[in-house]
């Protein structure tokens, strides 16, 4: 107990230690881009490779803002005129759009390792979110409409302006953060006294070990990132794993689950039936592409 204590309070620490430069970076970018009148015209640039995922141009919008956080970005959906397009918007973010946070520890847990490692992290989400496209593409029913957007002039952006949209971001996104963080803490802590997360790692065991060629440990870290993806990151430096394995779990991370703060803000937007097949997309996807990942990479 007192070492899965040690390993929460690693979880704890380096997120929060790592992550505020990549966040007010992003944030930063982000209010720089909307006070130029960029986005409009990003939409615009995108709309013909976004036609292809079952989205117009504008798609492109709630995925860049849930690289910062996916709550906004899933939020960002609605804004889609069609019942198809705000599904896959929402299921293409949860399942392979890594959060600000999530960002800060991939490059915290593999920078020391080299670039290398970090690349085949991202670039296997960006083929999970190209190939995850074009089959909800043909998978859902419904229409995706032209994009109709008013384009306005380029202007310079005001710098109080995007000083206070960082600040402001940034306010949210520790006050949002914070209490789910502690709050993962506790459970887990919980979970390790009554002896359910040794439990359920001997039943997840053969699929963590044998599937994916992770340490069954990993399966502590595959639970809490339901509740912060930032924390299990973090819960993953003390297993002592490879850079290659490494590379599979934070991946898997980003794949399996949203955290649950991303998962009711589904529940609201989709609904309880929309939300199980984004779900079980997402399990099944995760368990072919740890699986894909684990034969070419670690050659098991």
């Amino acid at each position: 107990y007192i070492q899965s204590m040690g390993l929460l309070t690693t979880g704890i620490y380096v997120p929060f230690a790592m992550l505020l430069p990549y966040i007010i970076a992003f944030y930063s970018i982000l209010a720089i881009f909307e006070d130029s009148g960029y986005l409009p015209r990003l939409a615009t640039l995108t709309d013909t490779i976004f036609h292809r995922f079952g989205m117009h141009g504008f798609g492109i919008i709630p995925v860049f803002l849930g690289l910062g956080c996916n709550v906004p970005g899933i939020l960002a959906a609605r804004s889609l005129e069609t019942k198809k397009q705000r599904f896959i918007a929402a299921t293409l973010i949860a399942i392979s759009v890594p959060c600000m946070a999530k960002n800060a520890m991939v490059f915290g847990i593999l920078g020391p390792y080299g670039v290398g490692y970090i690349f085949l992290v991202f670039a296997t989400l960006f083929i999970v979110f190209v190939v995850s496209g074009l089959i909800l593409n043909q998978l859902m029913k419904g229409d995706s409409p032209e994009i109709c957007l008013e384009i306005p002039p380029y202007r310079k952006p005001d710098t109080v302006t995007v000083l206070k949209k960082t600040l402001m971001r940034i306010r949210w996104f520790l006050k949002e953060a914070i209490p789910f963080l502690f709050l993962g803490v506790l459970l887990i802590n919980l979970l390790y006294t009554i002896g359910f997360v040794e439990w359920l790692g001997g039943i997840f065991a053969p699929v963590i070990q044998g599937w994916f060629g992770l340490p069954k440990e990993a399966t502590t870290a595959l639970l809490i990132g339901f509740l912060r993806k930032d924390l299990a990151v973090g819960m993953l430096l003390p297993l002592g794993m490879s850079p290659m394995q490494l590379v599979i779990a934070t991946t898997l991370l980003t794949i399996y689950f949203p955290c649950v703060g991303t998962f009711a803000v589904m529940f609201r937007e989709l609904g309880i039936r929309d939300m199980i097949k984004a779900t079980a997309f997402m399990a099944g996807t995760a368990f072919m592409v740890g699986g894909m990942m684990r034969l070419v990479l670690l050659g098991i």
